[in-house]
């Protein structure tokens, strides 16, 4: 017996051997083109939100949203329970494992064919797309919010190969996704239909299609009550994992899942939702005029098909009271482009969509390289804006003792000049540059007064010191200074 598993064992690292063999050229080309994409943002070395207090105090934390694999990994890529700096390692480690699931699309939709140019650049968007970019900001979470994307599309290797293989596989990768960013629920349940019409292209049989697709739900449900059960902490936060009640969930799900979409409208330009709606359009008709299946069956999956991946994207979050709303819960709408342009990219003629492809992955590899430079715009313009608050501090005359000042900071410096000169035709920019200096934001206070090493303050974050009648210590173009032996007021403009 012992034989017989070690023999199964190197079977399975020669498969894996064989497989990054086949496709370490193209791989490579994907990690290096997903890496030209980042270095802007890698370049502008921009703590982003929580790598604020990570860098300062070294802590994990990410177990409050039950992801106790982000905990457990960091430990292992930091080598050390206290979390330093390394980045860029955590990003690259990041891009490296996204080039890996890119891959791995390709694969499973290739249908054992020569990888082609579009097939690479068909893929780009699963990483390079807008809101998948704030995931790769982050200089501590980026690597875990990829293994979050690998977990949910390695099962599908094995479903040829062993139906219970990939039971095991379904079930582990699952939960690895939910204990590493819940964000990715979604792309399970999409690869689910996309794998079916390839499928039923390569005309399986509907029977057999409809147990894959039945097996593979019972799964998700069974791998996602497990997650809830066992692991799940309930959070009431700025966001909730709580389920609507079963009578409102309908409802609730339906307007969850509009201003999801709404802010898609919204963030994109309207070049880019002309340019997705014509390959959603040209991917419907060219499956239905090369189906060599019946065209009218055909044109019926493919539109149930459609909608239901577009309820899909966002996974479970629609069905909670209280869902993330930012760009980085978004990105399992980045993945059903994804998917979408890998089919067209497979298709034998389609030159038309096949441009069209190759015009919205460059959009999206411009916008990267526009993001990580306002990135840097932002931090400059912040470094600039909390000097000049700190200068003015320093000259106080009331700074000058050991007495323990109450500092409270109003208003906020916004955007960066830079920024706001750009075009305002969509709102993905403004959404993925977080405040950097305000008040009644932690992380938008935080930079201020943990890392310019002022002396004898302490951040208060009550609004009854606004009541006090404090006198003008300081008035600038910048900001006002408020203040007295014990209490400062800082109001930005």
């Amino acid at each position: 017996m012992a034989a017989t598993i070690k023999e199964k064992i190197i079977v399975f690292f020669n498969k894996i051997i064989f497989f990054l063999k086949k496709y370490y050229c193209p791989l490579i080309i994907i990690f290096l083109l997903l890496l030209l994409s980042i270095s802007a943002i890698l370049k502008a070395d921009f703590k982003y939100a929580d790598d604020l207090g990570r860098v300062v105090n070294g802590y994990r934390g990410w177990g409050n949203f039950s992801r106790y694999l982000s905990n457990l990994f960091s430990i292992f890529l930091h080598a050390d329970t206290y979390l330093t700096d390394i980045s860029p390692l955590p990003q690259i480690f990041a891009i490296i494992i996204m080039a890996l699931a890119s891959i791995i699309l390709i694969h499973l939709f290739s249908n054992g064919k020569k990888i082609t140019f579009f097939n690479i650049i068909a893929v780009i968007p699963l990483t390079i797309n807008p809101y998948f970019l704030e995931c790769l900001s982050y200089k501590y979470d980026a690597p875990y919010m990829a293994i979050s994307v690998l977990a949910s599309i390695i099962p599908f290797l094995f479903y040829k190969k062993s139906k219970l293989l990939f039971t095991i596989t379904s079930f582990l990768g699952l939960l690895i996704m939910c204990l590493t960013y819940q964000a990715s629920s979604g792309i399970f349940l999409l690869l689910i239909i996309f794998y079916s019409l390839k499928e039923y292209q390569n005309k399986e049989k509907i029977k057999t299609i409809l147990k894959f697709i039945g097996h593979s739900l019972i799964i998700y449900i069974i791998s996602l009550l497990c997650y809830k059960i066992v692991f799940m902490k309930t959070v009431t936060d700025y966001v909730s994992n709580t389920l609507f009640p079963l009578l409102e969930l309908p409802l609730g799900f339906f307007n969850n899942l509009k201003k999801y979409y709404d802010l898609i409208i919204s963030d994109f330009k309207i070049e880019w939702l002309v340019v997705i709606a014509i390959l959603i359009i040209g991917f419907f008709l060219v499956s239905i005029i090369t189906s060599k299946r019946n065209k009218i069956e055909t044109a019926g999956i493919y539109f149930i098909s459609l909608i239901v991946a577009f309820i899909l994207p966002f996974g479970i979050y629609p069905a909670f009271t209280a869902p993330i709303f930012f760009p980085r819960g978004m990105y399992g709408f980045g993945v059903l482009l994804a998917l979408i342009l890998l089919q067209i990219s497979n298709f034998k003629h389609g030159y038309i969509l096949k441009i069209m492809t190759f015009i919205l992955c460059y959009c999206f590899f411009s916008f990267s390289f526009t993001y990580g430079n306002a990135l840097q715009e932002q931090k400059d313009y912040t470094e600039y804006r909390m000097y000049l608050v700190a200068s003015d501090l320093n000259n106080l005359e009331i700074m000058n003792n050991h007495q323990l000042k109450q500092v409270k900071i109003v208003g906020n410096i916004g955007k960066a000049p830079v920024i706001q000169n750009m075009p305002q035709d969509y709102q993905i920019l403004n959404r993925l540059i977080p405040s950097t200096f305000a008040g009644s934001w932690i992380w938008s206070e935080f930079y201020f007064f943990n890392y310019l090493g002022l002396k004898n303050v302490e951040n208060y974050e009550e609004n009854d010191i606004l009541a006090l009648d404090l006198p003008i210590l300081k008035d600038t173009m910048y900001h006002e200074i408020k203040g007295d032996d014990t209490h400062i007021i800082i109001t930005l403009k």
